[in-house]
């Protein structure tokens, strides 16, 4: 890992990378052992709760701080991604690379945008019925909030909030990823081309 990470957001690193076996193989084996019917009690469940809370936690703090730090961002995905970038040969195949896959990537959105976003009905009518056999409609329906997405129950004394997922629908989050990433190709672009 770099050194141009403060200590922090190194050992964090290492804590989710070296964590995230281990968490994911109790994952399968809690699905395959049932473990919403298995009684998870005593010291060594404890332990894993708090091990497990604290790697949630370090998940969403480096994701976070990789939209928002460049440095950051650089170090973790170079290094998922494998990139290197040794000498200008490489650098040559790290950015044609880097272009195809922005232009792929940004084709596939627009693709699942499109198909997100598009209704086809089709009805089949009796043929007595203005002398039709069906009709066929085609339209495009965009909701931008996901109402299932927080959920706010009340049993008896008990008021649950729980939260699922962004509150923002499939395509709503599509079309931000497009706008996002056309966006911040143009801001460096321009950036880099006035220095």
């Amino acid at each position: 890992m770099s050194s141009s990470l403060n200590r922090f957001d190194r050992y964090s690193f290492y804590y989710l990378v070296g964590l995230a076996p281990v968490i994911i193989g109790f994952m399968i084996w809690a699905v395959i052992k049932d473990f919403a019917n298995m009684n998870a009690a005593g010291l060594g469940w404890d332990i894993f709760g708090w091990v497990f809370i604290a790697w949630v936690l370090i998940m969403l703090y480096l994701v976070t701080k990789m939209v928002f730090s460049k440095t950051i961002r650089d170090v973790v995905m170079t290094k998922l991604a494998g990139m290197k970038e040794r000498d200008e040969r490489e650098s040559v195949v790290a950015g044609n690379a880097a272009k195809f896959s922005f232009l792929s990537t940004l084709a596939l959105l627009l693709f699942l945008f499109i198909f997100s976003v598009t209704t086809f009905t089709v009805n089949k009518h009796p043929k007595d019925l203005d002398n039709k056999k069906g009709t066929a409609v085609i339209g495009f329906a965009l909701n931008g909030i996901d109402e299932t997405a927080l959920v706010h129950e009340v049993k008896g004394e008990i008021e649950t909030f729980t939260y699922k997922s962004l509150p923002l629908t499939k395509p709503v989050i599509i079309l931000l990823l497009i706008f996002w990433q056309i966006g911040s190709y143009h801001l460096v672009a321009r950036r880099e081309l006035r220095e």
